[in-house]
């Protein structure tokens, strides 16, 4: 069974389910013609969870309008505006940790944006 066909599903155990999905269909397919992203989004999301544990978090799928063939998935992280500054602190602490990541297909790293 493909990666599709288990989200479609429902399938319980997949971390997708841990975010809101924006754009459900486009972040599947984009997931599921990327070797490696979804095994990255599986990496990074106890690392954004052990920063960001009382945040909600959600995926989207993006194009970039001025920039042909630029698409990523965004990861967001639904933050609170009165400690936005401290978060940044943490973001960037958080995309050094997922830079780090060992994963099998490491040129998919620039495909997953995390901002909160």
């Amino acid at each position: 069974m493909s990666i599709h066909e288990d989200i479609l599903k429902d399938n319980k155990g997949c971390v997708l389910e841990n975010f809101k999905l924006i754009n459900r269909d486009e972040i599947i397919d984009f997931i599921s013609s990327h070797n490696g992203l979804l095994e990255l989004i599986e990496k990074a999301y106890p690392l954004v969870k052990s920063y960001f544990p009382k945040y909600s978090y959600c995926l989207l799928y993006s194009i970039d309008p001025e920039i042909v063939n630029l698409e990523h998935i965004m990861l967001f992280i639904n933050g609170d505006e009165e400690v936005y500054d401290e978060d940044c602190l943490k973001l960037r602490d958080l995309e050094r940790d997922i830079e780090e990541l060992k994963i099998s297909n490491c040129s998919v790293k620039p495909l997953l944006l995390v901002d909160v």
